[in-house]
């Protein structure tokens, strides 16, 4: 199938949202994986923000066809419908953009790039962000969205090809003063590889975040809302503190570094809001 984002809305003008999720466009599958396509294409050239997540999820799928369809109802060109899909669909959704910006806002980062706050980075100052998925296209392992780990993906063949091509090929086109955070440990590990590869400078890369999709206290307790001693016993993410502990003071530190190589030397190191 050469047009992906044609056939895809094609379905969905005659079907409607109901239409694409009973025929979703498959862009490849194997015994264990299927791949579905969602628009992903637009890029921001000028971005020098890069939030990394693995793979989109099934939130992700629904509000992408309903975005669609209301952009098709619209009239809007295959180039609108791709843009607004990175800017109100790729890391949207009522729980992932709210523990997103949040997150953002915690480090400050978003000052790293001239902006003033983290909602500004959807509205006028969506320019200066790109949001990337290691694997675009919806991938998932026997009907679940695919969370396995980097070794996972590159054992796989299918998957490693769109690894190879669409995320590192998207790498490759970024500026080479973009900072980048991942949003998980898969994500954090692909642009680890990537910078081994030597496709990014690792003194570029902020950090790991929890993936803001994930319900319960773990954003939370990222966030230092709560404490150890505020978790339940059977809390799972009692099981994550080490991480969680570990990532939050690497993005703490890498954005202090940056902050301090861009600011006076007279002005306050005041990281966290």
């Amino acid at each position: 199938m050469a047009n992906y984002l044609e056939e895809y809305c094609a379905r969905i003008r005659r079907g409607g949202i109901r239409g694409i999720a009973e025929k979703p466009v498959v862009v490849d599958q194997d015994g264990t994986y299927v791949m579905k396509y969602v628009p992903f294409e637009h890029r921001n050239e000028n971005a020098r923000l890069i939030l990394v997540s693995t793979t989109p999820g099934h939130a992700h799928v629904q509000l992408a066809a309903t975005v669609t369809d209301e952009l098709l109802r619209a009239h809007a060109p295959g180039r609108v419908i791709q843009r607004e899909h990175k800017r109100r669909v790729e890391l949207g959704g009522h729980m992932v953009r709210p523990n997103l910006i949040r997150m953002l806002d915690h480090f400050r980062i978003p000052e790293l790039i001239g902006q003033p706050h983290a909602a500004a980075l959807w509205n006028d100052g969506f320019e200066a962000i790109q949001p990337l998925a290691v694997l675009p296209h919806a991938t998932t392992r026997r009907g679940l969205v695919f969370d396995g780990t980097l070794d996972d993906l590159l054992d796989a063949p299918m998957l490693r090809i769109v690894f190879d091509n669409l995320f590192l090929g998207a790498l490759r086109q970024c500026r080479p003063d973009a900072v980048y955070v991942a949003l998980g440990r898969t994500a954090w590990a692909a642009l680890q590889h990537a910078a081994a590869l030597g496709l990014l400078a690792h003194d570029r890369l902020l950090g790991m975040m929890p993936v803001p999709a994930r319900a319960g206290s773990m954003v939370r307790y990222f966030l230092r809302e709560i404490s150890e001693h505020d978790l339940s016993p059977n809390d799972p993410v009692r099981h994550r503190i080490d991480w969680l502990d570990a990532a939050h003071a690497e993005v703490e530190v890498a954005v202090r570094r940056l902050r301090a190589r861009a600011a006076p030397a007279t002005r306050p190191d005041r990281l966290m809001a």
